[in-house]
């Protein structure tokens, strides 16, 4: 595997990496880690004067390339030039942290962001607090959103943020620096859109709607989505989606497919590694979909569990889904 040929590699550089200044340490190390991850990056935090860093694995916000992040984090082994191997760009202490380029300086206090729902998620508004030179407008846009990344996190704008928009004028509504955003980030995710993080408990709650094709009114997409599994979205574990497509050709078949579906929730509920998302029916395919944290053991579970209903035949796939975006497509 190419986290066990880059982790040995970099075991057996240590020794050599020790020696060096910070900055080319980290390049050493990402030198022996492109061949591999060649869209990750890693940095070094820490104490470089007795050789002990932390390592940050960076994925640059691509949600794409984020389980590569986190296989290699998961299989880091015990190497004592690092105290901790560690998943994302964490927040910044804003404070006093500003940028400079081209002679021109932003900081957070410079910005100011106002926010709003947006199908689960956050969408941004942002206002300069301080006056912009034309030439320098674009230097500053890009500058905020290097901020952003340091104020929010790298985890958290990648999946909690949705659009941005820059204003021109006076703010609309009201806004907070973007030093003090994040508790305000934090407080809308939480009370506002109602992902909790808690494993709901007791019965889910559904909401049942129909889509009819502009084009072919008989072409018709049933959606059921689980309310309740809004409290998990954006949660670290669970980021894949399991999905177990079936035919129906009676209701018998419904019948068989709504008893497979309540034993593999019942599986992966008693010990809290899945729930259900969403369920479909367009034509007579049923497609049944749960959000899971380990896919790999959610897979034989229900792979072991089709097989004992034979006179069905289960479709079984997944997808790495980080952003819940097949389960918030449904949210207005």
């Amino acid at each position: 595997m190419s986290t066990d040929i880059f982790w040995h590699a970099l075991a057996n550089a240590q020794p050599k990496l020790q020696q060096l200044e910070a900055r080319d340490a980290m390049e050493a190390i990402n030198a022996l880690l492109q061949p591999h991850f060649p869209h990750l990056a890693a940095e070094l935090q820490g104490r470089p004067e007795d050789g002990i860093y932390d390592l940050i694995m960076t994925a640059h916000g691509s949600t794409e390339h984020f389980q590569d992040v986190m296989s290699l984090v998961q299989s880091a082994p015990r190497l004592s030039m690092f105290q901790n191997v560690i998943a994302f760009r964490a927040r910044t202490e804003m404070g006093d942290f500003g940028m400079s380029m081209d002679n021109f300086s932003l900081s957070p206090a410079d910005i100011l962001v106002g926010h709003y729902a947006d199908a689960g998620r956050v969408g941004l508004q942002l206002w300069f607090g301080k006056p912009i030179p034309q030439d320098m407008l674009d230097h500053a846009r890009h500058m905020s959103f290097i901020l952003l990344d340091h104020a929010i996190g790298e985890y958290d704008f990648a999946i909690k943020i949705g659009p941005v928009e820059f204003m021109d004028g006076a703010p609309e509504q009201n806004t907070v620096s973007l030093a003090d955003f994040p508790l305000v980030l934090d407080t809308f995710w939480k009370d506002d859109l109602r992902h909790t993080a808690l494993f709901p408990t007791g019965e889910n709650e559904w909401t049942g709607f129909e889509l009819v094709s502009n084009t072919d009114p008989d072409d018709k997409l049933l959606v059921q989505r689980n309310e309740s599994a809004m409290a998990l979205v954006g949660r670290a574990d669970m980021l894949w989606r399991l999905q177990v497509d079936v035919a129906l050709d009676n209701k018998d078949d419904l019948e068989i497919a709504r008893e497979f579906e309540d034993q593999l929730e019942t599986l992966l509920t008693q010990t809290q590694e899945g729930i259900t998302s969403q369920i479909t029916l367009h034509g007579n395919v049923r497609s049944m979909n749960w959000h899971v944290s380990d896919i790999e053991a959610a897979l034989a579970k229900a792979h072991k569990l089709a097989r004992t209903f034979a006179s069905l035949q289960f479709d079984i796939s997944s997808e790495f889904d980080p952003q819940w975006q097949d389960y918030l497509r449904w949210v207005s």
